[in-house]
């Protein structure tokens, strides 16, 4: 059984109840899924939102460092350590 991607489905559902107001219940309905299931759904994309929002956040004052004049410093090498020993 193939298994259906239904992430339009949750961020849809998110957006009804964080920012239109319905209740899970009456979303699901909607949607066909328990209100436990929706229950998870709207949490699982309210941290999908969290992290996405601070990715972006976290590009933005990379792109502000690098401007800057910050540069990330070198990756250290095992293999430079070993050398010395």
């Amino acid at each position: 059984m193939v298994k259906k991607d239904r992430t339009k489905e949750k961020q849809m559902a998110y957006l009804l109840h964080e920012e239109f107001g319905y209740t899970k219940k009456s979303i699901a309905t909607l949607m066909s899924v328990s209100p436990q299931h929706m229950g998870t759904w709207i949490k699982d994309t309210g941290y999908d939102v969290k992290i996405n929002k601070l990715e972006n956040e976290l590009s933005t004052a990379r792109e502000n460092l690098k401007t800057l004049g910050y540069e990330p410093q070198k990756v250290l090498d095992v293999k430079i350590i070993e050398t010395i020993k």
